[in-house]
């Protein structure tokens, strides 16, 4: 039996979040009592620490974010959405065709799936729940493991290796992302990457960069899972 790893990436190939741009705002300035607007950068294969970075960067804010207050604005993140999500401010819902995939890939045997996201784990957790995905997946890692998203495929290798009690070769690993940053990800660590064109890239623009896979959407689950298992 030859086991696999399916490594997904969230906002953009999972899920779509509506209005959560008020609760990223509302975290900064909860935290740094300062106006800084996730909507002035492009956030898309970011991992959080760096898009914080960016928001004061495009506003011209020099910020130090000193340890206390990164571990201060994760808190209020995760405040914050949870509010939004429990007011309907927010809602998060997964993509067409992304229950069905899950749930198929779910029943086969030797397909583990996992997350490689730049949400911090407590976030990330917070919109598969939202979603309804959290059944499936969970055990990854995430933009809270470090700020280096090409660091992150060989943490959530590492980890889910502790889970199935041996190592799994970086080759029988695929990345399944929105993104250019998602496939660099894949190759630093000598993964197979599936690109999806439900983010802000089209399918066109994404198979230029040859990726293993590259499908417009998710909503055909045969041909997504034989272009993960092919």
């Amino acid at each position: 039996m030859l086991e696999r790893l399916i490594l997904f990436d969230l906002d953009g190939t999972l899920i779509r979040s509506l209005n959560g741009f008020i609760a990223f705002n509302e975290a900064i300035y909860k935290t740094f009592g300062l106006s800084g607007d996730i909507r002035t950068v492009i956030p898309d294969g970011n991992t959080d620490p760096l898009i914080l970075e960016d928001i004061f960067t495009a506003a011209n804010m020099k910020v130090e974010i000193t340890e206390e207050k990164w571990r201060a604005f994760a808190q209020n993140l995760y405040e914050s959405y949870t509010d939004a999500i429990q007011r309907g401010l927010m809602r998060v819902f997964p993509l067409p065709g992304v229950l069905e995939l899950v749930r198929k890939l779910a029943e086969v045997k030797g397909i583990y799936q996992g997350v490689v996201t730049g949400n911090l784990e407590k976030t990330g957790r917070l919109k598969l729940e939202a979603a309804g995905l959290g059944a499936y997946l969970g055990l990854g890692a995430y933009g809270s493991d470090s700020r280096n998203r090409n660091v992150l495929p060989g943490i959530a290798k590492e980890r889910w290796a502790g889970v199935i009690g041996k190592p799994l070769p970086s080759r029988h690993c695929t990345i399944v992302g929105d993104t250019p940053k998602d496939l660099d990800a894949a190759r630093k660590n000598h993964m197979r990457c599936l690109l999806v064109g439900s983010g802000r890239y089209a399918v066109e623009e994404l198979g230029l960069l040859k990726p293993d896979a590259c499908l417009p959407d998710f909503t055909d689950t045969k041909a997504v899972v034989e272009a993960l298992l092919g």
